[in-house]
């Protein structure tokens, strides 16, 4: 069945997102794509980035895009976690300090526990991002929906494993993307939108820097 007001598939029941279809144009109310379609998702996560407020209101109604986000959030991991891990693997081989299954081992573990670590601030911030708009400032949107346009958009973060420019340009990125994910599903003002990425994003970074250095010394 389709939803009436929001236009969205659903079965028995379903979190109506409040997007009336008489004020949507027709991209916005088009069907989604059923099957396999990963390069209409990919589009659809570059137009996002680009500030496209129709792919926005898209993804945060299209069931599929929780799947495909999720995937390209732990290809996204996954290459950031290699990237983290190399020049220690470089080291250790340089050094012949362990065999080959040892290194494995290692990686494997050390793989699972970034991306368990990486998840957990993804939901959090994320999370806290909606609450802060739900409680303080009349947001209107899902959590669900706020987090499908995310989970697409957060190859942006591979930036941030890139030296201290790609930690800029991404981190840049995210806020922005943030920003307008906010005001178009949770319905809030821009600037709102903003202080609620920017402070919570900066807060997150400032807690991963003392976590850091405190691993560091510790």
């Amino acid at each position: 069945m389709i939803c009436a007001v929001c236009g969205q598939d659903y079965g028995l029941a379903h979190n109506c997102t409040g997007v009336a279809s008489a004020y949507a144009s027709p991209e916005e109310s088009a069907p989604f794509p059923h099957g396999f379609a990963p390069r209409y998702y990919l589009r659809l996560a570059w137009k996002i980035v680009t500030w496209d407020e129709v792919s926005i209101h898209r993804a945060s109604r299209d069931p599929n895009a929780t799947y495909y986000g999720a995937a390209v959030w732990t290809l996204s991991a996954g290459i950031i976690c290699v990237v983290s891990l190399f020049p220690v693997l470089l080291r250790v081989i340089q050094a012949q300090a362990w065999t080959a299954p040892m290194i494995l081992i290692r990686i494997g573990i050390s793989v699972v526990f970034e991306v368990v670590y990486l998840a957990a601030i993804t939901f959090l911030q994320l999370g806290l991002c909606h609450l802060v708009a739900k409680l303080f400032f009349g947001g209107t949107g899902t959590y669900i929906g706020v987090m499908r346009p995310f989970l697409l958009v957060w190859w942006v973060q591979i930036f941030g494993a890139m030296g201290l420019i790609g930690m800029w340009v991404g981190g840049l990125a995210w806020i922005a993307v943030l920003m307008l994910v906010f005001e178009e599903v949770e319905g809030i003002a821009r600037l709102k939108a903003f202080l609620i990425a920017t402070v919570i994003n900066v807060t997150f970074a400032l807690l991963q820097i003392w976590l850091l250095g405190a691993q560091r010394h510790g």
